[in-house]
């Protein structure tokens, strides 16, 4: 079935002729192609498969593809200050010993609990 219907509409479509510019192809059979586009896309089938199928570009395929249509809405975006980063710092024993890597919180709940 996927072949008579895919067969069908490669048909019609090469009946346009060679140019296959912009308005060539009318709105029915755009329309028809694109339904069938979606039902393949559904099915999982590759937009390069399809392409080849209906003997169109991939370009041609995304954009008659009612998916794409769908993500050109504008969406809110909220700004979100970025964080500065965190300062690190190293505690040196009287003895000799180092820790690194410390947030300035972290060193001084050491040095607390050190005494």
């Amino acid at each position: 079935m996927k072949q008579l219907e895919s067969g069908s509409l490669r048909r019609e479509l090469d009946c346009v002729g060679g140019r296959r510019r912009g308005l060539c192809f009318s709105k029915e059979l755009k329309q028809r192609a694109s339904d069938w586009i979606a039902k393949q896309r559904a099915l999982g089938v590759g937009v390069a498969e399809i392409a080849e199928e209906l003997g169109l570009s991939p370009g041609t395929v995304l954009r008659w593809s009612p998916k794409m249509k769908a993500t050109r809405a504008l969406i809110p975006v909220q700004i979100v200050r970025e964080r500065s980063p965190e300062r690190l710092v190293s505690v040196v024993s009287p003895l000799g010993f180092r820790i690194e890597g410390l947030s300035v919180t972290e060193a001084a709940a050491l040095l607390r609990a050190l005494g």
